[in-house]
Parts: structure tokens; sequence; C-alpha cells
């Protein structure tokens, strides 16, 4: 009896002084970095901003062109009957209503487009991602801006930017 006491105790201590030696390696990344620094990135980015400029520059012509028919209105008041004034009054209402709905939508579109191209770019990003981290024996790779404070080795931006820009061309 002493003597299982005495083993037990012995593979007790074994189980308790063993360490482990398993390594879980952790990076981080900093996605708005990647997406728009890698040439997929930049070339997405930049079709955006064209497509958005041109878009709010349509709306801001069509605005111009409402503030006109305004001061129109608003010149013609001591001229025109009162009837004629609350027609033109009232069809402008509906024309800056129109217009605001418009706006409403197409900014809103612009909006969704956005985010699904760059919903479809990281969806075109995340393989690399993906073997990047097989390949470097990466368990967890964080964003940036989730982390509060990490050492620069743990950093694999660049690296993933250098390989994104190799396999997409």
């Amino acid at each position: 009896m002493f003597n299982i006491k005495i083993i037990l105790k012995i593979i007790f201590l074994f189980f308790l002084s063993s360490n482990v030696f398993a390594e879980n390696k952790v990076g981080y990344v900093d996605l708005e970095f990647i997406l728009s620094n890698t040439n997929a990135g930049k070339i997405l980015f930049k079709k955006l901003e064209s497509d958005e400029t041109k878009k709010i520059k349509e709306l801001k012509l069509k605005e111009e062109n409402l503030k006109n028919e305004e001061n129109k209105i608003l010149a013609s008041k001591n001229i025109i009957s009162e009837d004629t004034l609350r027609i033109n009054i009232d069809n402008f209402k509906k024309k800056l209503q129109n217009y605001k709905s418009i706006k409403k939508t197409e900014l809103d579109n612009l909006k969704k487009i956005r985010n699904d191209e760059i919903l479809n770019f990281l969806n075109e990003i995340n393989p690399i991602i993906k073997q990047y981290m097989t390949d470097n024996q990466i368990s967890i790779i964080i964003d940036k801006k989730n982390i509060y404070i990490a050492d620069k080795k743990f950093d694999f931006t660049n690296n993933l930017i250098e390989l994104i820009n190799k396999k997409i061309k």
C-alpha cells in the first residue's frame, strides 16, 4: 500500500511539473492599410472614388438647378398672380421632394456598392491570408485596430501586402 502511494505521488508530481511545449503563434495586421495599399485595393478605391465623385457632381448640378428655379419663383412673386404663384410653389415642392428622395436613394446605393466591392475584395484576399497563416504556422491574425499594444515582430501587414500584390494582378 505504501509503495502505491509513493508511485501515485511521483506520477502526480510528474504531471504537475511537465511543461506544455505547444506554441500558438499570433499576429496582427492593419486591414485598412492592406485594403488601401495593395495594388488591387488602390485600383478599387480609385474606381469607387471616381464613381462617387461623378454621382455627387450630378446631384449638385440638380441641386443648383433647383435653387435657380426657387430664385426665379421668388423673383416672380410680385409679377404673377397668386394662383400661378401657388401652382409654381407646389410644383417646386414636388420637384424638391423628388430630388431629396433621389439623392437619398443614390447615396444609399453608393454606400451599398462601396460595401459590396470591399467585401468582394476581402473575399478575394482571404484565401491568400489563410495560405500565409498555414505557411507560417500562425494560429490567429487580429486586426490592428483591436490591439492596444503589441510588438512589431507580430505585425504581418507588409508581408501580406507583398504577397497579395504578387498573387492578384
